[in-house]
């Protein structure tokens, strides 16, 4: 089973048009870079020029189709 491992850069302060950044690795490696913003959520793959980003209602309804629910317990 592989290892992750996430980075976050938060701002100081709530800045609106201020993105939190996570760098996400796996064994070692980095899989990419998530920005979440108020206004969407991008995902940067690692040996990609560009990211690709979703509103939220975008990210919702892929999570809702493709996510595995989580069940408490």
């Amino acid at each position: 089973m592989s290892t992750h491992d996430i980075f976050m850069d938060m701002p100081e302060k709530v800045v609106l048009n201020k993105d939190v950044v996570f760098d996400v690795y796996s064994d070692k490696s980095k899989l990419g870079t998530l920005k979440v913003s108020k206004g969407t959520v991008e995902w940067a793959p690692s040996n990609f020029a560009h990211g690709f980003h979703l509103v939220w209602e975008q990210f919702d309804k892929m999570m809702r189709e493709y996510g595995s629910q989580l069940t408490s317990g």
